[in-house]
């Protein structure tokens, strides 16, 4: 399941230009975090990439909806995240990809994988361990890898009322539109993979 929310003239984020980068700009609103943490405690593991990680520094574990947290996968290719961030605080089971080593600590979990396919690389790991869903909510490289290679069910994607006139484009994806619904002042596009 692809997630990720654009402002309504197609951007993801601001652009990094560098400096830090202004806080509490949402793209979506309190309802559409409400849902996001329901469709959390609904999966087996959500996915992030280092630069998600490191900007936006998230817990991802289910704290707006009663349920269980789902596993926490975090790309950190080279292992230069910092280790203060939240998905390294060992209270919900958490996997590392990198491509320098193997280790295992309480929770956390870091496996080398091969960068030269990496959706594929993650979800034969994450098959390997008998878990068959996972939200990936990184933006919009990693989102691309797994358009690009046609690795993907659903998409579920918010589009707030606000505008950014410039930043980072969300990703392009085609697929068909099975629904969409109003959550508060912004859009929910739920799109299937039609070539599935």
């Amino acid at each position: 399941i692809l997630k990720w929310a654009e402002t309504k003239d197609g951007f993801i984020d601001v652009l990094d230009d560098g400096t830090e980068s202004p806080k509490g700009i949402w793209i979506t609103n309190n309802l559409a975090r409400v849902l996001v943490h329901k469709w959390r405690s609904e999966e087996s593991a959500i996915l992030v990439g280092t630069k998600t990680a490191q900007k936006d520094n998230p817990k991802l574990n289910v704290r707006e909806w009663t349920g269980k947290s789902p596993l926490r996968l975090v790309i950190d290719r080279n292992l230069t995240l910092d280790k203060s961030l939240n998905i390294f605080d060992k209270s919900i089971p958490t996997i590392v990809y990198n491509n320098k080593g193997n280790d295992n600590f309480d929770n956390l979990e870091y496996v080398n994988i091969d960068f030269e396919n990496l959706p594929c690389q993650i979800l034969q790991d994450l098959n390997k361990r008998d878990i068959l869903s996972v939200i990936v909510e990184g933006g919009t490289v990693l989102l691309k890898s797994f358009i690009d290679e046609g690795l993907w069910d659903e998409a579920l994607v918010f589009i707030g009322d606000i505008s950014f006139g410039d930043g980072v484009k969300a990703p392009v994806i085609k697929g068909k539109i099975m629904s969409t619904e109003n959550i508060g002042n912004c859009k929910l596009d739920r799109i299937i993979n039609s070539e599935l």
